[in-house]
């Protein structure tokens, strides 16, 4: 992976059902990736970057935007079923075989 950390990570864009997910990666390179995905309407900067960076030391961190979230394009997810039927899209669009989620509150769907 790249020397970048989450304040300067390049936002990249990935394709997958029709949506155009914004994402961040970072971190150490092998092994399995942590994804994270934020609450409902929530997007890949409200995370801390001291928490970020500080995983990144030892894993490749992979933040993302869900769809019709900040830089993803797309409907807003109207409920878990949905956000999590388009963050499995976004995982196989980058052809990651496996990951670790780390999910943010999503309470009120």
């Amino acid at each position: 992976m790249t020397q970048h950390n989450h304040q300067t990570a390049p936002t990249q864009f990935v394709e997958a059902n029709g949506i155009r997910f914004a994402y961040r990666r970072f971190g150490k390179a092998g092994g399995v990736p942590l994804v994270f995905n934020q609450h409902f309407r929530g997007t890949m900067d409200y995370w801390d970057p001291a928490v970020t960076d500080g995983l990144a030391r030892n894993r490749e961190v992979i933040l993302f935007d869900n769809a019709g979230v900040s830089g993803s394009s797309g409907q807003v997810p109207a409920s878990i079923q949905e956000m999590g039927a388009n963050a499995i899209a976004f995982i196989k669009a980058l052809g990651l075989a496996s990951s670790r989620w780390h999910v943010k509150s999503a309470s009120g769907l």
